[in-house]
């Protein structure tokens, strides 16, 4: 059986009849290109070495995320409550994390708008209407009404 094996792996192999035309050509060199020198040659096949800043950022965005506390169901099933009781016209204080800073921070704001599907709020400062917070609901820790002014 181990002799049948090694037939047909060498038959399979080591049978180079079917390039007998062009085995002894000789090898062909480009008049339009130089060579190329082993080195760059080898850069070709560096693994991944377009991706060399690619662990640097990997390293800081988790050295922002490491201070986010992750919302249980329970957490999140709340903070959908609270955020679809609220009237729009009301002063919300919002404790929420933000991932450009890596730490969580404290707003005081109105409701524009809650969209669902994307899983963001989008909440607006009524003094300055150009300032505008985009939140994903993941990234909510608290809800609060303010009493109105």
């Amino acid at each position: 059986m181990d002799h049948e094996k090694e037939i047909i792996e060498h038959h399979l192999f080591s049978d180079t009849s079917r390039y007998q035309d062009i085995i002894d050509l000789p090898r062909h060199q480009s008049k339009a290109h130089l060579p190329m020198s082993q080195h760059d040659r080898a850069g070709q096949f560096a693994p991944f070495s377009a991706l060399t800043g690619y662990h640097r950022l990997i390293d800081q965005t988790a050295q922002h995320y490491k201070n986010k506390q992750y919302q249980t169901s329970k957490q999140a099933r709340n903070i959908s409550e609270s955020l679809s009781q609220l009237n729009k016209q009301s002063p919300v204080e919002v404790n929420y994390f933000n991932a450009k800073s890596g730490y969580y921070e404290t707003i005081q704001t109105h409701l524009m708008k809650i969209n669902w599907q994307a899983g963001t709020a989008t909440f607006i400062d009524h003094q300055n209407p150009q300032q505008q917070y985009r939140i994903p609901l993941a990234n909510i820790r608290s809800v609060r009404n303010l009493p109105q002014s």
